[in-house]
């Protein structure tokens, strides 16, 4: 027994596409329940072939859009086609966004609200930042990688450098203790022979 997992996309004018992502295949009998349902390796295979398809698609779509010169204000044309790599939950994926070129003045304009410089979705930054927090940062990437069809920044060192970026984004907590009060604990912390500090088991 075979099934074909089938993604369908229907346009603004009721255009449909259709793209097969995986074939899976079943014995027929439930003698091994080895064979019940999807498999691990299935399903990241199927999440990643969804997500590259819709990524694909969306891409396609952002390129219809065209900039205006922030210098002249005339519409630009499109100059060339670059890739991009970014890392999500569900997949390396490439997103093919055009650059344009204003006939006007001659400046480069990149594509119509495309943030520059990234290279993971913010999902999939949260997530690593907080794995990060609860486990060790090889923990984590090891568990990213088992769960998820993550293929990019599962180094133990790229955990840590995202998840103290993520970190520097937090808003800062102000300050609860009155300056008497601050006082009075740095002078007790001062006079006490000895202070314990409590670290989760997992550090």
């Amino acid at each position: 027994m075979a099934w074909i997992v089938r993604l369908v996309s229907v346009e603004a004018d009721g255009t449909e596409h259709s793209t097969d992502v995986v074939q899976i295949s079943r014995p027929y009998t439930l003698a091994d329940l080895a064979s019940l349902g999807l498999t691990l390796a299935e399903s990241k295979q199927l999440l990643a072939g969804v997500q590259q398809e819709i990524v694909a698609a969306q891409a396609r779509l952002h390129a219809t859009l065209r900039p205006e010169c922030r210098d002249c204000g005339t519409p630009c044309r499109m100059k060339d086609y670059r890739q991009h790599e970014v890392a999500t939950l569900f997949g390396q994926v490439t997103v093919r966004l055009p650059r344009f070129h204003c006939a006007g003045c001659g400046s480069a304009e990149a594509g119509v609200d495309w943030p520059p410089r990234v290279r993971s979705t913010p999902e999939l930054d949260r997530l690593r930042a907080q794995l990060s927090a609860l486990l060790t940062y090889r923990t984590a990437a090891d568990l990213l990688g088992q769960m998820f069809p993550v293929d990019a920044g599962l180094d133990p060192e790229s955990l840590r450098r995202h998840t103290f970026k993520v970190a520097e984004t937090l808003p800062m907590r102000p300050a609860t203790e009155t300056p008497a009060s601050a006082s009075a604990s740095a002078s007790a912390s001062a006079s006490a022979e000895a202070v314990t500090v409590t670290l989760d088991a997992t550090f």
